[in-house]
Parts: C-alpha cells; sequence; structure tokens
C-alpha cells in the first residue's frame, strides 16, 4: 500500500475528510517523521505496529573504499565512516497478527 491509496482508504473511512486534505496530513505526518529519524537517537512509535529507528554504526574504511576516499581526499580521508541502517521493531500485536494471517492461508 502506498501513501496514495492510503489517502483514498482514509477518505473513505472519514467521509467528511476529502482526499487531498488526508493528503496534505500524510504529507505533513512523512516530513515529521524524516525529521525524527534524521536525528542521532531518532525513533517512531507506531500505535499497534512497532518502533521504527536508524541505527548509525562506525564502519573502518579499508580496500577498494580506502583508496577511492584517498583518491577523493588525499590525506584527509576519513578512517571510519558512518554506516546508518533502517530498522523496524514490530510489537507483539503485529507479531500475533502476522502468525494468524499466516496460518489462514
Amino acid at each position: 500500500m502506498n501513501t496514495h491509496q492510503t489517502a483514498v482508504q482514509i477518505a473513505r473511512r472519514l467521509p467528511v475528510w476529502h482526499r487531498r486534505d488526508v493528503q496534505e496530513v500524510l504529507d505533513i505526518l512523512t516530513e515529521l517523521w524524516r525529521e525524527e529519524l534524521a536525528k542521532p537517537d531518532g525513533e517512531i512509535h507506531i500505535a499497534g505496529l512497532g518502533t521504527l529507528y536508524v541505527e548509525t554504526h562506525p564502519l573502518r574504511t579499508t580496500g577498494v573504499i580506502r583508496a577511492t576516499l584517498q583518491q577523493k581526499y588525499g590525506t584527509a580521508a576519513p578512517t571510519t565512516l558512518q554506516r546508518r541502517s533502517i530498522r523496524f521493531r514490530p510489537y507483539e500485536a503485529l507479531r500475533n497478527a502476522v502468525k494468524h494471517e499466516t496460518r489462514e492461508d
């Protein structure tokens, strides 16, 4: 499901709202979440689903990466880079829903 489909479904369930109003709310939500995830310790707790967060790990530059950085920056080439991974940790309710859904298939 994408944001357009989500906006359509919300507008159907809330007939007082127009789809463009729902889309505007989703755009603001996306902007807020993007700002939160850009923070070093940013986390988003989504009720009934789980936690979305970004992990940052130092990564030593070696081999081809190190050579490329040295070509680009010379002696100022960094010896470590920051590796970022987007993670999602589901809540128990979502895990149970997924388990229940797979049993019916």
